[in-house]
């Protein structure tokens, strides 16, 4: 069976869940088709370009400020102002599935690829994304946020259309409108490591964001390992400060062999913080919801603390894990596919 994706590409996070899902159908004996991903102003990582066959489109985007916060109204503005294009890459999109003729659309959160759902009754579809369990009734309030609320709901509909729900999460639990999974880690990172070295390890999804780390650095004793998609030159860097761009396999392994990790709201990195039984500091992005929402569900939970800086004292001394919940993920994989096989 052939097998086509969709990424949504702001953050890491759902091109590695892509990478996990396609190293799972290759060594069960799918075809891989391309993989539609809204071209980037900072481009995409090695570590995707390097495992997929990408067709790049004019996609929604996300904005911040010169301090990482997340712009709600310019964000809705600019992708408004963009409509002929993402008219043009949808019509694009769509006949390029009819050409490579799928069985199955995986699509991670791509607005876009969702909708193509509408014109091909025949495909099936399997959507993936913790957002899906941020609207049920298991998952923690998050005060305030009106209109994002409202967003994350409308893209939920829009990314799940005809669609198997596929809600990544933390843990279990019931819900009848939705498979529940634990998160969906590339292979190599089931392979733990005994060794631990003196350092902390963080990813900031957003480069804005340093000097809040810069400034707390200083007053800790470890070197501090720092990965993001480095765009321009940073002065006055701390010197107990490693400042490295991002690169998925380097940051893979130093995640099993670190102290502890600091890194923002995604939902990923902090899933392999978790089963590497990391201790854990996040720290959302302003103003954006997924992020204060993720960094809550994981505190409430118990694998995590959070904050709205960077300040490493605020680090956990342990982290409790979750590993069996975690090592169930091929099998319920392997029941997904099966089901639309």
């Amino acid at each position: 069976m052939k097998v086509m994706f969709g990424v949504q590409t702001e953050g890491q996070g759902h091109t590695i869940q892509a990478i996990s899902v396609k190293q799972f159908l290759t060594d069960k004996g799918y075809e891989i088709g391309k993989i539609f991903a809204a071209k980037k102003h900072k481009g995409f990582s090695d570590f995707f370009k390097s495992e997929f066959d990408i067709y790049e489109y004019t996609g929604f985007d996300f904005f911040f400020d010169d301090k990482g916060k997340l712009i709600v109204l310019k964000t809705f503005v600019q992708n408004i102002l963009k409509f002929s294009a993402l008219i043009k890459a949808f019509v694009n999109i769509c006949k390029t599935i009819k050409s490579e003729k799928p069985d199955i659309i995986c699509n991670f959160y791509d607005p876009l690829v969702g909708l193509t759902a509408f014109f091909f009754p025949k495909i099936k579809y399997i959507s993936f994304g913790h957002q899906y369990a941020m609207t049920t009734k298991h998952y923690p309030e998050t005060k305030g946020f009106f209109i994002q609320k409202i967003f994350l709901r409308l893209i939920n509909y829009i990314t799940s259309i005809k669609a198997q729900k596929v809600a990544l999460s933390y843990y279990f639990f019931e819900n009848k409108d939705v498979i529940v999974c634990p998160p969906i880690l590339r292979e190599e990172t089931y392979v733990k490591s005994e060794k631990e070295d003196d350092f902390i390890l963080a990813y900031i999804m957003n480069e804005d964001l340093l000097p809040n780390l810069f400034f707390y650095a200083p007053h800790y004793a470890n070197e501090i390992h720092v990965y993001t998609k480095l765009t321009k030159k940073h002065e006055r860097v701390p010197k107990n400060i490693r400042l490295y761009n991002l690169d998925g396999k380097v940051f893979q392994e130093k995640m099993k062999t670190c102290l502890a990790v600091i890194c923002s709201g995604g939902f990923e990195t902090s899933s392999e913080a978790i089963y590497h039984k990391k201790p854990l500091l996040m720290v959302p992005i302003e103003n954006h919801y997924e992020q204060h929402a993720n960094c809550k569900d994981a505190a409430i939970h118990g694998f995590a603390n959070w904050n709205t800086n960077f300040d490493l004292k605020n680090i956990p001394p342990t982290q409790i894990g979750n590993e069996k919940w975690f090592d169930e993920s091929k099998n319920i994989l392997t029941k997904i596919f099966s089901q639309v096989a």
